[in-house]
Parts: C-alpha cells; sequence; structure tokens
C-alpha cells in the first residue's frame, strides 16, 4: 500500500488528543462532612494515585476514528504487486554521428555489456539507442540474453545528439510501472556542441554517466557552401573548418563549375536531366575522423541580379521606375516583347510584363519553361484582357503553367489588403508599407479563382483572391489581379509601389532552397502536404511517402549522407543531405558542464509522478472507505458518550456508613 499524499499522515499524531482528554478529565466526587472531623486542620497528601483511564471503548473508537479519517485524507493506493518495487536501468546509448569515430563503437558496447552482466537478481533492465530521436532496443527484462543481442543491435547513425529524446522514451517505459526505482546508465562521448548546453536536463531517476572513446587530435569538415553565376560559370565556395587541440581554424576554398561534369581538387559534379547540379566537396587536408569529410550539394544553377521587363507603353514606366528603385545591383533590360525562346530568358532571375487581350499559347508555354528552371515570373493584367481566352487556356493547362483556374472582371472602389505577412514577396515590408499598399485605390481588377497549389498574398476589400503566387518546378509565378496603369489604379504612383517591388525583387533573386540540409532537418517542397511523393535513396531504393512526413519524421526517410531524389506532382527535385556540423567538433563536455546538463537528484520527474497519481487518484477508491469508516466510528461513540443503554461507566460508589 502507499498513499498519493504522505504527508497528511502527520495528521496521526492527532490520535494523542483523545488519549489526553481521558487521562486529564477526572470524575468530582461528592463532599461529605463528618461532625468529628471538622475541627482538625486538613493536611495534603502526597501519596500518587495512578491515574486509569476509564471507558477504554470510547478512547479507542475516537482514536480508531481520527486514524480512519487521516488515512483517508492521505489516499491510500492499493497495488497488486507484490515485494519491493520494481527496479529497472535504463542503459542509455548515445547513437549519434561521433559515435562513428574509432573504438567508440565497441567501446560503448562493451561498457553496455558490463552494466548487463552485473544485473542483480530480480533487477530488470532496458536498452535505448538516441540521437535526432530514440529507439528502444529491449524493453525492460530481466532476460540478460535478450539485452545482450539488444546491445548488438546498437549502431550510430549520422544524426546529433538530442539528450531529451533519450528522457523522453525512458519516461515513455516508466508510465508503465507503477513505483519503478532504479538509475539511468548514460553512455556518451559526451561531445559538445552550443545545443546540448543551453539548458540542464531534469533527471528522471539518478544517472551514472560513462565516457566512452578517446578524444580526437584534430577534425575537419566542411560547411557554408554557397553559389554565385560569373561570368566563368558558377562560382562554388565552402569553408574547411578543422577542430584541433589549440582550438578551432578554417579557410575558404572555391571551385568553378564550367561545365555538365567534372571533377577536380577536392569537388565533383553533374548536371542533372532537370537542371540541378549535384556533387560532393571533400576535405583537402587529412583528420581523425572520416564519417563527416565529405559534404553533398544539390541546387539549380544560380541567376544574374538581372531583370527583364517587357515595357508597353501604359504601364511600363511606371514598373520600370520601381524597379530602379527596388536595388541599386539590379541589371534591368528593356524589351517591346518577349523572346522567341526560354533559353534566351535563361540569364534572367525575373521576369516581368503585364498581360494584354488573349493569351499566345507558344508564349505562356515557354514562359512555364523558364519558371521550371529556377526563374521568377511577376505579371499584372490589364484592363484590356480577353478573360475568356484566359479561362479557357487555364482549363486546358497541365502541370499548373497559369497559378489561376479562371478570372472575373470586378469593377467598383478596390483595395488591396495584404492577408499572408510571412509570404516572401511581403517579408521585406514593415506595417506602414502593407497599410500604405492598402490605402491605394483600385479602379479594375479581376477576382482570382487559384488553382489548388497556389498561395493567396493579397485580397480585395471584398474577400476574393488579388495576388495569388505559385511554385512551378524550381521557379514561381505571381500573379497581380491589376495593372500599374492609370486608367486601372494608383499602384503606379502610389509611394509603396517602389517598396513592394524591392521585396518581390529580393523574394526572387534570392535561391528558394539552401544547397544543403542536415539530416534531421525538415525538408519543405512548398507542395500540399498529402502530396505524394516517391524518394530514391542513396542505395537506389525507392520509398514512398507524404510530402508531410518528410517534415515530421525526417529520419524514416533521409537517415544518411548523400544525393537523394524526389519525383512528385509532375516534378523531379534532388536535394543533399549532410551530417550535422556539431557533430564534428572534437571537444567533449567538461565536469562542470555535465553536472549542468543533468540533474542527479534521487526523483522521479515532475511529469511521471503527475501523470501516474492523476491514473492512481482516477482508479482508487480505497480513500471512500476509509472515510465512510471514520464516520461510522463518530457516530458509535455518541451512544457511550451520552450515557445511554450502552453505558461504559462504572457503577457508582459505595456510600459511607452504611
Amino acid at each position: 500500500m502507499s498513499f498519493l499524499s504522505p504527508l497528511t499522515l502527520l495528521g496521526l499524531a492527532l490520535v494523542a488528543l483523545p488519549v489526553a482528554i481521558h487521562l486529564l478529565v477526572r470524575r468530582r466526587a461528592r463532599r461529605l462532612d463528618f461532625p468529628s472531623l471538622r475541627f482538625m486542620r486538613e493536611t495534603p497528601s502526597f501519596k500518587l494515585h495512578p491515574r486509569r483511564i476509564r471507558q477504554p471503548l470510547l478512547l479507542a473508537l475516537r482514536a480508531a476514528a481520527i486514524i480512519l479519517l487521516v488515512m483517508g485524507f492521505a489516499r491510500p493506493l492499493f497495488t497488486l504487486s507484490k515485494g519491493k518495487p520494481s527496479s529497472i536501468r535504463f542503459i542509455l546509448m548515445d547513437s549519434s554521428l561521433s559515435m562513428n569515430a574509432r573504438g567508440r563503437t565497441d567501446a560503448a558496447r562493451e561498457q553496455a555489456r558490463a552494466i548487463i552482466s552485473k544485473l542483480s537478481s530480480g533487477e530488470r533492465a532496458a536498452v535505448i539507442e538516441f540521437a535526432s530521436d530514440a529507439k528502444v532496443l529491449a524493453e525492460p527484462t530481466g532476460d540478460q540474453r535478450k539485452l545482450l543481442e539488444a546491445v548488438e543491435k546498437y549502431q550510430p547513425a549520422y544524426s546529433a545528439t538530442n539528450y531529451e529524446s533519450g528522457m523522453a522514451s525512458i519516461n515513455l517505459l516508466l508510465r508503465q510501472e507503477p513505483q519503478p526505482t532504479g538509475e539511468i546508465d548514460l553512455i556518451s562521448d559526451f561531445q559538445q556542441s552550443e545545443s546540448q548546453n543551453r539548458n540542464a536536463l531534469p533527471a528522471t531517476l539518478p544517472i551514472v554517466t560513462y565516457s566512452v572513446g578517446a578524444q580526437l587530435d584534430r577534425n575537419g569538415f566542411m560547411i557554408e557552401e554557397s553559389a554565385k553565376q560569373t561570368e566563368q560559370g558558377i562560382d562554388l565556395s565552402a569553408t574547411e573548418m578543422f577542430s584541433q587541440l589549440d582550438g578551432r581554424k578554417g579557410a575558404r576554398h572555391s571551385w568553378t563549375l564550367d561545365s555538365a561534369e567534372g571533377a577536380s581538387h577536392g569537388i565533383e559534379w553533374r548536371s542533372e536531366s532537370n537542371g540541378q547540379i549535384t556533387g560532393r566537396i571533400s576535405i583537402l587536408e587529412p583528420d581523425d575522423f572520416d564519417q563527416d569529410d565529405q559534404r553533398y550539394f544539390a541546387f539549380a544553377p544560380p541567376r544574374e541580379a538581372r531583370a527583364l521587363l517587357i515595357e508597353d507603353g501604359r504601364d511600363g514606366p511606371y514598373i520600370r521606375v520601381a524597379l530602379e528603385s527596388a536595388s541599386d545591383k539590379l541589371v534591368i533590360d528593356r524589351e517591346p516583347a518577349l523572346p522567341n525562346s526560354a533559353a534566351e530568358l535563361s540569364r534572367y532571375a525575373l521576369v516581368v510584363l503585364t498581360l494584354h487581350g488573349a493569351p499566345d499559347r507558344e508564349t505562356i508555354g515557354f514562359l512555364s519553361d523558364y519558371a521550371r528552371g529556377g526563374g521568377s515570373v511577376l505579371m499584372f493584367l490589364s484592363r484590356d484582357l480577353d478573360t475568356e481566352s484566359w479561362n479557357a487556356l487555364a482549363r486546358a493547362q497541365k502541370e499548373n503553367e497559369m497559378p489561376f483556374e479562371s478570372l472575373a472582371r470586378i469593377d467598383g472602389k478596390l483595395n488591396l489588403n495584404p492577408t499572408d505577412k510571412d509570404a516572401p514577396e511581403l517579408r521585406e515590408l514593415d506595417n506602414s508599407s502593407l497599410a500604405s499598399i492598402s490605402s491605394v485605390r483600385v479602379k479594375s481588377g479581376y477576382a482570382i479563382h487559384p488553382n489548388p497549389s497556389a498561395d493567396i498574398t493579397m485580397r480585395w476589400n471584398d474577400g476574393s483572391p488579388a495576388v495569388v503566387a505559385s511554385r512551378i518546378g524550381e521557379g514561381k509565378v505571381l500573379l497581380y489581379a491589376t495593372s500599374a496603369s492609370r486608367d486601372s489604379s494608383e499602384l503606379g504612383t502610389s509611394v509603396s509601389f517602389p517598396v513592394l517591388m524591392s521585396s518581390i525583387v529580393r523574394s526572387t533573386t534570392q535561391s528558394p532552397r539552401p544547397l544543403s540540409y542536415e539530416i534531421g532537418q525538415a525538408v519543405r517542397l512548398d507542395v500540399a502536404s498529402n502530396t505524394e511523393v516517391k524518394i530514391t535513396n542513396t542505395r537506389g531504393r525507392v520509398i514512398e511517402a507524404k510530402v508531410g512526413q518528410l517534415a515530421s519524421q525526417q529520419l524514416d526517410y533521409f537517415d544518411e549522407p548523400g544525393i537523394y531524389r524526389l519525383d512528385f506532382a509532375g516534378r523531379q527535385m534532388f536535394v543533399a543531405l549532410n551530417p550535422p556540423a556539431s557533430e564534428s567538433e572534437r571537444t567533449v563536455l567538461s565536469d562542470d558542464q555535465m553536472k549542468r546538463m543533468f540533474s542527479f537528484e534521487k526523483h522521479i520527474s515532475a511529469s511521471v509522478t503527475s501523470e501516474s497519481s492523476e491514473t492512481a487518484e482516477r482508479s482508487g477508491t480505497a480513500w471512500r472507505y476509509f472515510l465512510i469508516g471514520a464516520f461510522l466510528l463518530m457516530i458509535a461513540e455518541l451512544f457511550p458518550s451520552s450515557g445511554g443503554a450502552f453505558r461504559l461507566s462504572p457503577s457508582p460508589p459505595e456510600r459511607l456508613g452504611e
């Protein structure tokens, strides 16, 4: 039996109260005066007479009532477990990247075997490996054979250390135990990283740490890769970092990718069928740890900070002035019409035009090809647009070439209201700029019915979509449902227009994706979360999943460094996954840092205690019976104390003189 409120048991001291009352209260005897003694002087008697407890049954009833009352408030809990509380040793084994260093994996297994061999009779153990997330290799058991088999399954991965994941896994196992005791045996190299030292970790049970493996003298790794377009080709650069005994040092290296495929000192690359460039960089100097010596990359070729403006006589001048004010580094080319092929657009990061009349299917086709290759298209809708023809094109489009399914003309007093302030096209705008855009008057515009993959950035004051953006391949198409000409709106003459164009230019000239991801980092594809995706991993195995699962269950799909191919929504994309850079540092935690990281107090964590207490309180009903018993005893003691039929007082004393 245990108690949910054990401190209440201090109230058992109240049992002394009725005992004291029965000892102190004396019965008054009747005084009789004898004539022959009236002139005698009273002499006090010094003879002590022991006091006897009168009415012992009444005392017992009162004491029992107090005992039952106190125990009822202490919330007793009866469990079916026999003997001592269960004792479990949780063997927590670090399986992060740094445990791949020479000797550490074998040392961790050997330490775990030593712990298992010392288990006492009746003691159980569980084996858990952890990195970015945790995996239970063996549930709590006293079978040493099963535990040793679980230790053999232990294998370090390529993700970062996350002690919280291991502790969370232990908490889940503890919730299945009624009264767990024991300890946590934490086996790790205790690699130092910034993320590990932010907060101390509360101990679920007492923690015993086992540091394994020798400290590395020197470790090199690559970080901070970037790419930019130059006249000679693509300039790819990265920093080679070395963590060694005398501190950290780094050197920046660069390579020129001037062909579709090639190799040079420390780098190899190739152009994929979708236009992306994939490859890997290797450190240029030897070190003591090989698993992080290579860094993979996959990116769409960067474009120059150059925009093409298709300028007509009505709104072209307004857009040109806004673009010129957007950025000093942006080069603007002006043409009266679009080129005849997507290849001629490949040098531009942004194409800006206003749509007039009926669509030209061929022009729309190579604009889509241009966007699919990584370019951005900004389109305005003029007042003379043939909506019927454009709607027919949208119905016949393939692969969402246009970001809308239909357009409907609306006239009247309209205002643009930014609805997604976190959209890349609005991210650079402050509240005053957004308010200025909302104050712009629009005479004529269009209500957009966006396609399912498009994002709504702004709406009209009647709630209908006014600005939508849609990804096509690696690029983007942005559609404004009005134009900058004065016959449609005051947008071109507004002071907010250059600010808006500046934000759009920045979002389109910057790379939408990093050159690589770290293992454990979410990979987002900017499509609906329920979109099916096929993942071809580094070993050629194809895995099918939902896009949303890539963000929530990364390690199930991206578990080792390399290039992965993703096929989804008619698109193909390559992503590069690398080990976390924090795992490449050679420094280990000091004793003081370890004390700050872990709490060694012998207690069960508050989360486990509170949950088990709530469960026990809902299921336990014994306390009710204790309170009912106390109530019945208090009623029963009224009978002897009131002198009723069950009077327990002694017979009256004999009269003197009889």
